[in-house]
């Protein structure tokens, strides 16, 4: 399989002021914290933390109902940022996809890009990882960085045909293509991602609604519904 790696690479490079893990985490230290400061994890704690990843973006409702997920996962932060700090970064590389994870349910996306950066540059075969290829095309899908987010959306579904989000990987990438002025390949996304019967954070009738569009941008001739 060939990789993302060149784009996704100087995407890194380019996206680096976005934020930059290490030297936040430094300043923190400078200014007199230490990891006393961060309450370790308990074995609960660090069980329920290891369902989440960005495979729950869009689902957690973090501002509603979510608030006690919410304090775990700034918990887990303020925990893995320290342990980075006191292991100098000498960690293995899934602490970063892992903080990434967790930045991205945060909405934190400058420290989700860089803590991906740093699992994209750390693990050699990271285009395995569908949940971190996922997780980084939303954050560039964030920043409208689309050439990168439909790479690594792409990348994901490839490693991982049957994704259980790739429903959204569909909507989003129709949403690029549309963006795009590439109809057609708006269309095929959008399409397959009305047939899948996964959760999702637009309704079907919300992605009726885009290929109807579709339509309407190109005058077809086919009447909208009939797909």
């Amino acid at each position: 399989m060939k990789s993302c790696g060149v784009s996704l690479a100087a995407a890194a490079a380019s996206a680096a002021p976005f934020g930059d893990e290490e030297k936040k985490m430094a300043a923190g230290k400078a200014s007199g914290q230490s990891e006393e400061d961060f309450a370790s994890l308990t074995a609960e704690e660090r069980e329920a933390l290891s369902g989440l990843d960005s495979r729950l973006f869009g689902f957690l409702r973090l501002h509603e109902d979510g608030a006690r997920t919410k304090a775990l996962l700034l918990k887990a932060v303020r925990c893995y940022e320290s342990l980075i700090l006191k292991a100098e970064g000498k960690v293995e590389s899934d602490f970063f996809c892992q903080l990434g994870h967790f930045n991205l349910l945060l909405e934190d996306y400058p420290k989700a890009l860089s803590a991906y950066q740093r699992y994209y540059s750390l693990q050699s075969d990271y285009w395995k990882n569908a949940a971190f290829l996922y997780g980084l095309g939303l954050v560039y899908f964030h920043y409208n960085a689309f050439q990168w987010a439909i790479k690594a959306f792409q990348e994901a579904l490839y490693v991982d045909p049957s994704f259980c989000r790739a429903k959204e990987i569909h909507l989003r990438l129709g949403l690029m293509f549309k963006v795009n002025t590439d109809y057609e390949s708006s269309l095929k996304h959008f399409q397959l991602a009305l047939i899948d019967c996964n959760p999702c954070t637009l309704s079907n009738a919300e992605i009726q609604f885009h290929i109807a569009h579709l339509y309407e941008i190109q005058t077809y001739v086919t009447e909208p519904w009939e797909i």
